[in-house]
């Protein structure tokens, strides 16, 4: 009997010890942040490089790395992974993924529509 008593009682308290366990870690949200496909090197020129596709393709094969520029902050965040990102280099992007502080886990990049300016209306025939 006090075998028995025992063992439910291990049973018991590991039941109980798996429920207090350390917690998950919280799943991390996908987001996205536009700017502009740039590398490392000439990321802190700011616009002055952002759009220039033949440079920034230049510099990544020197062994800078792609970047993402936030024109509006100024912040420069780093991507990765690195993989189909030459096809962007200088574009208006949003970056989809997981950022964990200045490091974007990328999981997709979608190009910006440029905003073209509206056509004048044609006027009326007199």
């Amino acid at each position: 009997m006090f075998k028995r008593a025992m063992l439910c009682s291990a049973a018991l308290l590991f039941a109980a010890g798996a429920g207090f366990s350390a917690p998950k870690a919280a799943t991390a949200k996908t987001t996205f942040r536009a700017g502009y496909v740039m590398d490392a090197k000439c990321a802190p020129k700011g616009m002055a490089m952002a759009t220039n596709e033949a440079c920034i393709k230049k510099c990544v094969e020197g062994g800078s790395k792609y970047v993402l520029y936030d024109s509006s902050t100024k912040k420069v965040y780093q991507l990765d992974p690195q993989t189909d990102l030459d096809q962007h280099a200088g574009h208006h992007v949003r970056a989809y993924g997981t950022v964990d502080g200045d490091t974007i886990h990328v999981t997709s990049v979608k190009m910006i529509a440029s905003r073209k300016k509206a056509a004048p209306a044609a006027k009326p025939a007199s």
